[in-house]
């Protein structure tokens, strides 16, 4: 009786090594795996608002999140450009005012530059004519505390383009549609070289999209096939506040979600942010990264 306690207290111990040994080899889990926080943030500061104001909603949405895209912000490209320089941020505004409207920062404590782009996409009623020419503007970045790439993609879509979810038959609606197919391209396309997130005022509201689901608005083109692929902060976390602009949810933050086994980058939540001088307020995403 003695030899064969003895024998299984011995077996016993030597399936737990084995069993130590196995979980030791197996690759950690997401929830397991040490992971680093940083936000994300979209803004449509109005053009038209006076130095001051813009001063004010800068400040305030640049003091929720570590990068941030902005909207209607190329009238004041000298001035972001010396705000960003004295304040330690990097900037990306090209072009002129049209194409610098787009304009993307980041911290530099947190973020080095690895590259950057904007494409044309179409002028809304034709060469030269009003409201003008839509560019998506992007930035690939090293995520410093974890070394990882992060591709952020910032857009402006026209307004009057739906109503409740439907499209109107304008040129202005079909240039929209073209820059939303694009952004999913370079959201496709940047995804090979690490995460991506997208931002920006798109004018289309999301539960009226949702609702409605014509093809080539944002809820069709980003999010409603399966998995890989662009999801908002609204997917995944509800309608929160009366609004971005009014009643309607209409200023977004995406990124690019994978298959699990997969998953890298994580949106956690988000917040909706009021007080601006703006007639927008701001969408500002919690993120998760591994480590």
């Amino acid at each position: 009786m003695r030899k064969t306690t003895a024998w299984s207290i011995r077996a016993l111990g030597a399936v737990a090594s084995a069993v130590t040994l196995v979980a030791a080899l197996l690759p950690a889990t997401p929830a397991a795996a040490a992971n680093v926080a940083f936000k994300a943030a979209t803004l449509n500061i109005y053009n038209g608002l006076s130095q001051a104001d813009f001063v004010h909603d800068l400040n305030l949405i640049a003091s929720t999140a570590d990068v941030v895209g902005l909207n209607e912000v190329g009238n004041r490209k000298a001035f972001l450009e010396s705000w960003a320089a004295n304040n330690g941020w990097w900037l990306y505004a090209p072009g002129g005012t049209n194409q610098a409207g787009e304009a993307l920062i980041a911290k530099k404590s947190m973020f080095d530059v690895l590259d950057k782009g904007s494409v044309f996409v179409c002028d809304t009623n034709g060469p030269g004519e009003v409201p003008p020419a839509r560019y998506n503007n992007w930035v690939r970045y090293r995520h410093k505390a974890t070394g990882r790439a992060v591709t952020h993609i910032n857009a402006h879509a026209v307004a009057g383009i739906e109503s409740a979810g439907r499209p109107e038959d304008l040129p202005r609606t079909r240039c929209a549609e073209a820059q939303f197919q694009n952004l999913k391209d370079l959201a496709v396309a940047k995804q090979a070289e690490g995460q991506v997130i997208v931002s920006g005022d798109l004018n289309v509201d999301f539960s009226a999209d949702r609702s409605y689901g014509y093809a080539k608005f944002p809820w069709q083109v980003f999010e409603a096939n399966e998995l890989p692929n662009l999801r908002s902060n609204y997917n995944l976390h509800g309608e929160k506040g009366t609004g971005t602009h009014g009643n309607r949810h209409i200023d977004y933050v995406y990124f690019w979600k994978r298959l699990p086994d997969y998953q890298l980058m994580w949106m956690t939540g988000y917040d909706i942010v009021g007080g601006t001088k703006s007639d927008h307020n701001g969408v500002v995403a919690t993120f998760s990264i591994q480590n």
